[in-house]
């Protein structure tokens, strides 16, 4: 147990997750020189970085108060770093394949910040029952609850996520444009194989590095979102809000509803044709620096109507019952002015490219030569249909609402997003009327809000700019009413 003002250090496993990657990068090399001057250089290096780490573990020491932590560096360098409390918006625990190793967990600090949201104001590295018990004290200061060592077993979640879920939320979360490029590259990949076929992977290595960029663009997140959330749990207790995933990384979190800013309902296209969506939250405070300083989510891709039931159960502060209203005529025209100016653009710049490949590839045999001289005009055609589709789509499904405490703004042609804001949390509130903006009397808006990745920004559709203005009037109005509750937005 740790007493009140005494000063302690992290666990010395610390040394070894500063310096690993530093350690194994100079053992390569070491093996790349081995018999030459410059290994013995290298790992001279390698046990100075070992000191280096060593010294600062030695010399950092914390002492948990009654109404701060602060956390004392005595090397060269000193720094002395204070977080009393009443600032600290979420205390994070974190679990690597290090830690698991040595019996260890990782104490996550941060606080109520926009600059300092997306990394942690302390890391802190115990054992994994004084850290279990030092989040317990702290969560007390600042939530009047303690949180038991497995208090997350004995809690049954409102909805439970199985590993097909998870799966599923991997695969078909990504976003759909980053779907649609990857599959340009494995598209690419298998054509080359076809056309190089007995002469190896790709005579000229094309095949293989398109396959390599598929991979990169949609496998490699595919699997890092399946193994983030694996084993995925949130749960509700009074006015505190609780998440635990990882498979490799266990990770576990919680914070109070009345730091949401705003929650985000978001669907891909294939998400959206199996009738499933995902629910995201806008929280400041919840950054791990180590991949996790993503929105967190509050539900994984399930289908519509246990998505609306975990939304009632975990933040029924922001369930809206606003009639949303469509765009007006005058946002048609704009935007489909818009989309004739993009799609002249786009036939200008590939005029001369077609010619040049009509003229290239018009005496080839076969099916090559019937196909390659009409590719680019073909795709050049195809993209201006899908300009205009897209369009017609954004037209069709924009909407707008406002209501007493809450707003909301639905957009996306293909990933579709809705997003429900209170005046409250609103930051800075910016209207813009572009020359056809202001000639068919529309205007766009854009809501600034604190958040887990530093700050965001939710933009509008076209509507009447009276109705977008209205958003800053309410909250300017709430201000001087006093409903206006700055305490949940100061940082």
């Amino acid at each position: 147990m740790v007493v009140p003002g005494e000063k302690i250090r992290c666990h010395p496993s610390i040394i070894v997750e500063r310096s690993l990657s530093g350690v194994v990068l100079l053992a390569f090399l070491v093996t790349r020189f081995e018999g030459t001057p410059v290994a013995a250089v290298l790992l001279a290096a390698i046990v100075a970085l070992l000191l280096f780490y060593y010294r600062q573990w030695k010399l950092t020491t914390i002492r948990f108060n009654e109404a701060e932590i602060v956390v004392e560096r005595d090397t060269l360098f000193k720094m002395k770093k204070t977080l009393p409390y009443t600032k600290i918006a979420s205390v994070n625990v974190n679990r690597g394949i290090i830690n698991r190793l040595f019996g260890t967990s990782r104490l996550q600090i941060n606080i109520n910040s926009g600059s300092s949201a997306t990394v942690p104001e302390a890391v802190l590295t115990f054992r994994r029952d004084l850290a279990d018990e030092l989040r317990s004290t702290i969560s007390e200061h600042l939530y009047g609850q303690e949180i038991a060592p497995d208090e997350d077993k004995a809690v049954e979640p409102l909805v439970s996520f199985s590993p097909v879920d998870v799966i599923i939320h991997g695969l078909f979360s990504v976003s759909t444009y980053q779907t649609f490029v990857g599959s340009l590259f494995l598209a690419y990949s298998v054509f080359e194989l076809y056309t190089s076929m007995g002469t190896g992977f790709g005579a000229d290595g094309k095949a293989l590095i398109s396959l390599l960029i598929f991979v990169a663009v949609q496998v490699g997140p595919s699997i890092s979102l399946i193994l983030r959330y694996y084993n995925y749990r949130v749960y509700r207790r009074g006015e505190t809000i609780y998440l635990e995933h990882g498979l490799l990384r266990t990770y576990k979190t919680s914070f109070e509803v009345s730091r949401v800013n705003a929650i985000r309902v978001k669907q891909t296209l294939i998400a959206r044709l199996m009738h499933r969506s995902c629910i995201e939250a806008e929280v400041v405070g919840l950054a791990s620096g180590s991949g996790e300083s993503l929105r967190p989510i509050l539900c994984l891709l399930k289908d519509d109507a246990t998505q609306q039931r975990l939304l009632e159960e975990l933040v029924p502060e922001f369930m809206h019952k606003t009639s949303l209203e469509k765009q007006p005529e005058g946002a048609r025209s704009v935007l489909l002015i818009r989309a004739a100016i993009a799609s002249l653009a786009l036939a200008a710049a590939l005029i001369y490219p077609s010619i040049w490949i009509y003229r290239e590839t018009r005496t080839m045999d076969g099916f090559a030569g019937t196909v390659l001289p009409f590719a680019l005009p073909l795709a050049t055609a195809l993209a201006i249909l899908a300009i205009f589709y897209a369009t017609h789509v954004s037209y069709r499904i924009t909407r707008f609402g406002a209501g007493s405490d809450l707003f909301v703004f639905v957009n996306g042609a293909v990933d579709r997003e809705t997003v429900v804001m209170n005046y409250d949390k609103v930051q800075m509130v910016r209207i813009t009327r572009g020359p056809l903006a202001r000639h068919f009397g529309v205007a766009r808006g854009k809501v600034y809000m604190l958040s887990s990745t530093g700050g965001a920004s939710v933009s509008s559709g076209y509507f009447a700019g009276s109705r977008l203005a209205a958003i800053g009037e309410t909250v300017m109005e709430r201000i001087a009413s006093g409903e206006y509750d700055w305490r949940k937005n100061s940082i």
